[in-house]
């Protein structure tokens, strides 16, 4: 949905005037809730009500023991359960939870009643069973004069005991009582053993007697404590509305007095912003930055003009970009082409001087073999001298031929493919015998199978020989020649290492070390046109070569082609 600014100032007013009137809604709502929660207070009361009855009635049936206040026992109960459906089912004071606890425990309420009272009766008739069993002692008096212990007083002072039990049912009388028992048990009477069951049954019905009515008073004191807890719990309902109540309208008095002035600032934000950010923009443009966009955040009549705006200063910046590229492709072309001429006239000039000097050179090469083969009255010195001058010639027919590779009057063309690592190890043995002259140690790190490569078997042979030449010229008569060839399928290239312990490129040499004429070995060591050489049949391989060296430790040159 796009917003026009008028709709955001609509907006911006309307907010507040929505929170005021949620505020009212509800407080009003609160309020109604705690006038339905007073009803249901006097609906708890009236359950804390029934619930005493429960427990008055209770005592009563625990005092009397009677069949009528079992009855009223029991209608107190139903009448406290018909109020807690009510409660539930209507009203909805007591959770589902609650309610089958309270339910539980009146169920288990009544069932024990009911048991009590079916124990009382069984007291009732086991009290029958021991009186009459007492009587049948008085009676033995008469009758078992075996048996000491049957006396005149000790019956009595039995049935007094007996009785003080039934009246008191305390501990001391139920010890007293055992005591005189169990010398009936110990004696030898076998008629008295009835009395002794029966005295024994009637200790174990007052026992259970005895738990049932605990069972109860814990039930109904349970009862009690949730049905005041209900009540409770409904007053702080009430309570906790009407603080809610209080805090509401407080929340809304501090809404209204803060997001009020700040919806306001927010919509006028909304609308000189965006035109404030063009307006930066616009001077960051007239002096030469067009990199700045305006932020478009709503679909507003601020947000249409920053879209065209933006749209406007990304057609600038590809135009820019665009005209940088072709800029730099133009430099680099140019640069390109000022290289070829300067090799090209070069190549010329040096293809000539070198088809001028070869037939001179050949000429004395000649003459000095026929003079030292035919001239037998030559002395000494002077074969020396004819022999210095045929190494000399041999001297500048390489140096001339340096110069017809650098400027490519033989070069070959034909490329095929190539296993290189033939090539590299053949390359090895045509320097064998120099490292091996130079106490020169090789270690090669090369793969035993095959790589190939599209190049040139003679210009991949003397790209080799020349750097490892000059490796081993590097390092003065002893030293470690390090190969190494990894290919790599990832950037379907091969790299070659070829890694010297000589004494290293100073680094200003280093940017200079490929530039024709260039050497940094001794005045009449070296022609300079080995590595130029070098990189230009590197370059018509498709490939690259670096070099990097330090001072004292040692020179290495990687050489990249492309893999078939």
């Amino acid at each position: 949905m796009q917003l026009k600014i008028w709709h955001k100032m609509i907006i911006g007013i309307a907010i507040p005037s929505l929170i005021a009137i949620m505020g009212g809604i509800l407080t009003y709502g609160y309020i109604n809730d705690v006038e339905n929660r007073q009803e249901l207070v006097l609906i708890a009361d009236d359950l804390k009500e029934n619930i005493f009855e429960v427990r008055r009635n209770e005592k009563n049936f625990l005092s009397y023991k009677s069949k009528e206040s079992l009855g009223n026992l029991r209608n107190t109960v139903s009448s406290l359960d018909n109020s807690i459906n009510i409660a539930a089912q209507t009203f909805r004071m007591i959770e589902k939870k609650e309610l089958s606890s309270v339910k539980s425990f009146i169920n288990n309420y009544l069932t024990t009643i009911d048991e009590l009272y079916s124990s009382y009766m069984d007291e009732v008739s086991i009290t029958e069973q021991v009186m009459a069993e007492s009587r049948q002692l008085e009676q033995l008096i008469s009758t078992e004069k075996d048996v000491k212990e049957l006396t005149a007083s000790f019956i009595l002072n039995l049935r007094q005991l007996e009785t003080k039990y039934m009246i008191f049912r305390d501990r001391e009388s139920f010890l007293s009582l055992d005591k005189e028992a169990a010398v009936l048990k110990v004696s030898r009477c076998e008629k008295c053993r009835p009395y002794v069951d029966a005295v024994n049954r009637l200790f174990r019905s007052y026992d259970s007697i005895h738990l049932m009515e605990s069972r109860i008073r814990v039930i109904g004191s349970e009862l009690e404590k949730i049905f005041a807890e209900i009540a409770r719990s409904e007053r702080l309902k009430i309570s906790s509305f009407i603080k809610m109540s209080k805090r509401l309208l407080i929340g809304v008095l501090i809404l209204l007095c803060t997001l009020g002035p700040f919806f306001v600032y927010r919509t006028a934000n909304y609308i000189v912003a965006p035109i404030n950010k063009i307006s930066e923009i616009t001077k960051s443009i007239a002096e030469g930055n067009i990199d700045l966009r305006a932020t478009v955040k709503d679909n507003d009549e601020t947000s249409t003009l920053a879209s065209s705006f933006n749209k406007m200063l990304d057609h600038m910046s590809l135009t820019h970009k665009s005209l940088e590229k072709s800029t730099e492709l133009l430099t680099e072309k140019q640069a390109q082409l000022v290289d070829s001429e300067k090799r090209a006239s070069l190549g010329l000039l040096v293809s000539g001087v070198a088809h001028e000097l070869n037939n001179p050179l050949n000429n004395i090469s000649v003459t000095a073999e026929i003079m030292a083969e035919d001239r037998q009255d030559l002395s000494r010195e002077e074969l020396k001298g004819l022999n210095n001058i045929l190494m000399q010639c041999e001297r500048a027919k390489n140096i001339v031929d340096n110069l017809l590779d650098f400027a490519r009057a033989r070069k070959s063309t034909v490329m095929e493919k190539l296993d290189i690592v033939n090539v590299l190890k053949e390359s090895f043995n045509l320097v064998s015998n120099q490292m091996r002259i130079n106490n020169i140690n090789l270690d090669q790190n090369i793969p035993g199978m095959a790589v190939f490569i599209n190049a040139n078997r003679s210009k991949l042979e003397q790209i080799f020989v020349s750097i490892l030449t000059n490796a081993i010229q590097a390092m003065s008569g002893s030293g470690m020649l390090s190969v190494g060839l990894v290919p790599e399928t990832d950037d379907n290239s091969v790299f070659i290492q070829i890694s010297d312990t000589g004494s290293g490129i100073p680094e200003e040499d280093i940017k200079n070390i490929f530039e024709p004429f260039f050497t940094t070995k001794p005045a009449g060591k070296g022609t300079g046109l080995g590595l130029s050489v070098c990189k230009s049949l590197v370059m018509e391989h498709n490939g690259e070569i670096n070099v990097e060296s330090r001072l004292g430790q040692g020179t290495s040159f990687t050489i990249k082609f492309p893999l078939l």
